[in-house]
């Protein structure tokens, strides 16, 4: 393959997923190793990528941080209500319910809070005060220390009282989902919550509106294989898709074989 085939392939590769690995890379585009360092030292220089151990970055996709809470919260809100919507057809009744942080989670306890009865734990304040809405729902909600501007609690008091449960379904609000770097987010105590939750649940999905497809955030939460799936409002880039799929989940979204109904567009 010639040398330009390759940094084209290199740059698509990044539109779709936000980071590459130099050894897929090296076996895709059938070149050596070295070859693949060589030209990622070139995409460098001209500015359409970065290096890292291991592979290269998107320059656009990956963040360090993510706007505040008071920000998030008044963007996107109809791709978040739908996210919230498709959560529906993932829970039954009686059954216990992990629903995390962010505006996502808040999203998705607006949509089960009307009908929802079983028991739903959270560490989100937010989520608290919409579950606490609803009439059917037992509502445990963690320990811990306030995060000011977040609206939820966090620290090893959270931590140690997540560890002691057990969940049937767990609903994981995320800063970012990508091929190679999986589901990522920004706060290294979340993340913590998350990675224990997921291993002390029966099933458990990410909840991404389709502005976090191709987002690699500072801390990853898992492999694709940690989880059994990906909720978004709408279809994410064929990497994406394909490496949940790889990882044994499913990509839940409006119109896809066994969405829910009510979150479909009209």
């Amino acid at each position: 393959m010639l040398v330009q085939q390759r940094y084209r392939h290199i740059v698509r590769a990044l539109q779709s997923q936000a980071s590459v690995s130099t050894i897929d890379l090296s076996r895709a585009l059938r070149v050596s190793v070295e070859t693949v360092r060589r030209d990622l030292v070139h995409l460098e220089r001209e500015g359409l990528l970065r290096r890292v151990y291991g592979g290269a970055v998107s320059v656009t996709r990956q963040r360090s941080s993510e706007p505040s809470f008071d920000r998030r919260s008044g963007i996107r809100e109809k791709e978040k209500r739908v996210v919230g919507e498709l959560v529906r057809s993932l829970v039954r009744p009686g059954q216990s319910i992990f629903l995390d942080v962010g505006t996502t989670g808040q999203a998705a306890a607006a949509a089960l809070a009307p009908s929802f009865e079983g028991t739903i734990v959270t560490h989100s304040l937010l989520v608290a005060n919409e579950i606490g809405r609803g009439a059917g729902a037992e509502l445990v909600l963690a320990p811990g220390r306030l995060r000011r501007g977040e609206w939820s609690v966090s620290g090893t008091a959270t931590h140690s009282f997540i560890r002691q449960m057990h969940f049937d379904v767990a609903l994981l609000s995320c800063g970012g989902v990508d091929a190679a770097a999986g589901p990522t987010d920004f706060d290294f105590d979340d993340v913590e919550v998350k990675r224990t939750v997921a291993r002390h649940s029966e099933r458990s999905y990410i909840l991404a509106d389709s502005s976090k497809h191709g987002v690699v955030g500072r801390y990853v939460i898992g492999e694709w294989f940690d989880v059994n799936g990906l909720v978004t409002d709408a279809a994410p880039p064929e990497g994406l898709a394909v490496a949940v799929r790889a990882g044994g989940g499913e990509v839940i979204r409006p119109g896809a074989a066994g969405a829910p109904e009510q979150a479909r567009p009209t």
